[in-house]
């Protein structure tokens, strides 16, 4: 599908230490909030007239929907988080597996919620028995055959990137609008951009330092293209692996969100700082599985010269502090690893705790992250 093609649907409705000073900010900068204009500074939102709304998608597709939604299919946890913290959470009435394991993260999804098992496998069938008006999918995703089997039966496709650092503001904004509450898109936004902020100010003129991240499977890295590399940019990182082009690539070592490298390509690199990624889950990976880790990556042929394996500096992080808030979260952790102190009022663990405590509504248990000069001690 051209990704300029202009899709007009409109029908009708069937169904976080950081230090004091930090927080006081930010507190005042949610409290300042102004009342919303009519129409939103946002690219993604084109118009609203009454109760229906114009909007581009992550796709390109020009699509109006009557406003606010009451249910709605989410596909990918990044989204219906966002959707949780704008308070859409009612209006949701299917997910994929990703937010439907884990009771703890996700206690208002119950079994007969399970929308897939992930983005690439949606049940058509379960969800037409949904009953949904829309269904939201990430521009990774099948989504042009969806949209396809779905308009059969007069449900509208979404595309909608919330894993994408550099589009948090205008996905939120959008979210806000389609759920009928922008004021609460606002404040997230707000809590965004006092950090994205904070890192730009005191990253300026730094000397960036060179990060090897990797994902769950042993040498699998992440590319430009991928949310994860832009926090490794965002954190005042630079992505050992970042001049990768992935064009021109065997298809067999991966993609942008997973890319095979062979060990001596990590060694000859020299990382200062290695980010291992594993897994994602919401509570804290016990001790002894992060020692394990840790370990086994300092064990590894050629990586005890490393200067991060000699530092200490490999760090094993849990999915959901990196990512949290549209990985604004880890990037505030990995600048914090680097360049100590220039952020030594920052505690992006409170970070985290604002995240999960007032955006997400569940306890925020702590202790996201172990590193291996931790062990060494």
């Amino acid at each position: 599908m051209r990704s300029d093609l202009r899709v007009r649907m409109v029908r009708q409705r069937t169904g976080w230490r950081a230090a004091p000073a930090l927080l006081l900010l930010a507190c005042a900068a949610l409290l300042a909030l102004p009342a919303l204009p009519a129409h939103a500074d946002d690219p993604a939102v084109l118009g609203q007239q009454g109760g229906q709304l114009r909007f581009r998608d992550d796709a390109g597709r020009e699509i109006t929907l009557p406003v606010p939604l009451r249910r709605v299919v989410v596909f990918n946890r990044y989204t219906t988080e966002f959707v949780r913290a704008v308070g859409g959470m009612p209006a949701v009435v299917g997910v994929d597996i990703d937010s439907a394991r884990s009771k703890e993260y996700w206690p208002t999804v119950t079994p007969g919620m399970l929308a897939g098992q992930g983005q690439s496998s949606p049940n058509y069938e379960a969800i037409v028995a949904m009953r949904p008006e829309v269904v939201f999918f990430p521009r990774n995703s099948d989504w042009q055959k969806a949209a396809e089997v779905l308009g059969r039966f007069h449900i509208t496709v979404v595309v909608l990137t919330a894993w994408d650092v550099l589009k948090h503001e205008q996905n939120v904004e959008l979210l806000g609008r389609l759920f009928g509450q922008p004021q609460r898109a606002a404040r997230l936004n707000a809590f965004y951009r006092g950090y994205r902020d904070l890192l730009a100010q005191r990253l300026r003129g730094v000397a960036r330092k060179r990060v090897y991240i990797e994902e769950v499977g042993n040498y699998k890295t992440l590319l430009k293209g991928s949310g994860w590399h832009d926090m490794v940019e965002l954190g005042g990182g630079q992505n050992v692996f970042g001049d990768v082009e992935i064009a021109g690539q065997s298809s067999a070592r991966g993609t942008v969100q997973g890319f095979s490298v062979d060990p001596e390509e990590v060694i000859a690199r020299r990382p200062e700082l290695i980010v291992k990624l594993e897994p994602g889950q919401y509570l804290p990976h016990p001790r002894a599985f992060s020692e394990q880790v840790l370990k086994g990556i300092a064990a590894r042929p050629g990586f005890a010269s490393l200067p991060a394996v000699r530092s200490g500096q490999v760090y094993h992080i849990s999915y959901y502090l990196a990512g949290g808030c549209s990985k604004i979260i880890g990037a505030l952790q990995i600048a914090k690893w680097l360049y100590p102190g220039r952020f030594a009022d920052v505690d992006p663990e409170q970070a985290m705790k604002v995240w999960l405590e007032q955006f997400q509504d569940v306890p925020a248990p702590g202790g996201y992250s172990v590193s291996l000069a931790e062990l060494r001690k």
